[in-house]
């Protein structure tokens, strides 16, 4: 009897932690400004941890070519701290070829202890690193990228205040900053869009329930775990990722997601 449970068990987790991963989906939000001068599509990619999705990533790049984006944004993680990352690299090729791409740092850029490195490969993709800096799309966006606190908390608080400043309401802002946990303290600056990754989505949903059991950084039952939240004036949309690391850990209710921003004018 204790053998047949054992097995079940056994099997239940396979079946989750294998069905729960395998599946991309592809999640829309729409915002609508009367400051957006044009339609614009953004594609978020967070959270990859160099994980494999197909030949040369093409299961993924298949689904950014169905969303037909007009940038592309790639918000941190999608380097591993451990051993490879040619499906990142290849990925970011095919990508950088095909759209206009911008690269946000987050953690685990910085725990593969190879920093320059993964500088130097992104670049040699022909992708710019968003780290300090912003763009302005000709939709009237302007998009901050913001480096994660793994390069210095200081220096990334720096960043947020000079972003903050250069911010101006006649145009439609974005912070983009791989790590959410943050977020009530950077309302007060009056960025329109924030836009984070990092959760993994809270690993295991129950629908209506449960909209995430754990985040780095959050602990148990995270405030901020994947989704859409309106804050103030701002709001806040977390990817809940492609990651399907740590290996054990299971995807339940949770697969991994491309997000697809639709911005538009009012």
């Amino acid at each position: 009897m204790l053998w047949s449970v054992l097995v079940a068990i056994v099997v239940l987790y396979l079946l989750l932690n294998i069905g729960g991963k395998y599946h991309v989906v592809t999640r829309e939000y729409e915002i609508s400004d009367p400051r957006i001068a044009r339609e614009t599509r953004i594609c978020v990619l967070s959270d990859l941890h160099n994980a494999r999705y197909g030949a040369n990533q093409s299961r993924l790049l298949l689904a950014v070519a169905q969303a037909k984006p007009d940038v592309v944004l790639l918000l941190g993680d999608l380097f591993d701290q451990h051993g490879s990352n040619a499906n990142t690299t290849a990925l970011l090729r095919e990508l950088s070829s095909r759209y206009t791409c911008y690269f946000v740092m987050g953690n685990h850029e910085y725990k593969t202890k190879q920093i320059q490195q993964v500088i130097t490969q992104i670049h040699a993709a022909g992708i710019p690193i968003l780290a300090g800096t912003s763009v302005r799309l000709d939709s009237n966006v302007r998009i901050f990228g913001v480096d994660d606190g793994m390069a210095g908390k200081l220096k990334q608080l720096r960043q947020i205040r000079q972003a903050g400043s250069e911010r101006n309401d006649t145009e439609y802002s974005i912070l983009a900053i791989h790590v959410p946990n943050g977020v009530q303290s950077y309302l007060p600056y009056g960025f329109d869009l924030m836009l984070s990754g990092h959760t993994h989505g809270g690993q295991i949903i129950l629908p209506g329930l449960l909209n995430g059991l754990y985040a780095p950084g959050q602990g148990f039952f995270p405030k901020f775990a994947g989704g859409r939240y309106d804050l103030d004036k701002t709001t806040l949309i977390i990817s809940r990722g492609l990651a399907r690391k740590p290996l054990w850990l299971p995807r339940v209710f949770n697969p991994p997601e491309i997000v697809l921003l639709d911005l538009k004018p009012e």
